[in-house]
């Protein structure tokens, strides 16, 4: 009985969590930091014009304004020391994320895990209980 207990709170719980980690990796995949120039942050704002990455702040349907177009220098950069990091990726290098979080990133997630592991361990919890009252 009590494997049996421990296995329904196990599959209820990686039911409940497994699918809600896509949604908390699929949120803002690309900011303007990731672009050297503004058109190849226009072309992914372009793709999906909802911008969940918000490269658009502004509304204005204008993709990271701040960054250089193609054939001109970095915005307000007049010396030529190269203590920067590397602005270009590769051809087929995947993008990644300075490590900080976006600060519309929703808790949903987060609160609704929670829940689950609690309702888990509250399961176990009552069928342990059962389990010794009815012995």
């Amino acid at each position: 009985m009590r494997l049996r207990s421990t296995a329904v709170a196990t599959v209820l719980f990686a039911g409940i969590s497994i699918p809600m980690a896509g949604t908390a990796l699929a949120a803002d995949v690309y900011n303007c930091d990731d672009y050297a120039y503004q058109e190849d942050a226009q072309a992914v704002f372009d793709q999906d014009t909802t911008d969940p990455n918000q490269l658009d702040d502004d509304d204005d349907s204008l993709a990271c304004e701040t960054l250089p177009s193609r054939g001109t220098s970095a915005a307000g950069d007049t010396d030529d020391d190269d203590d920067a990091q590397v602005t270009t990726r590769p051809s087929g290098s995947v993008a990644a994320g300075d490590g900080s979080s976006a600060a519309e990133a929703s808790a949903l997630p987060y609160v609704l895990g929670g829940l689950a592991f609690a309702g888990a361990s509250g399961a176990a919890v009552a069928a342990r209980r059962s389990s010794r009252t009815s012995a």
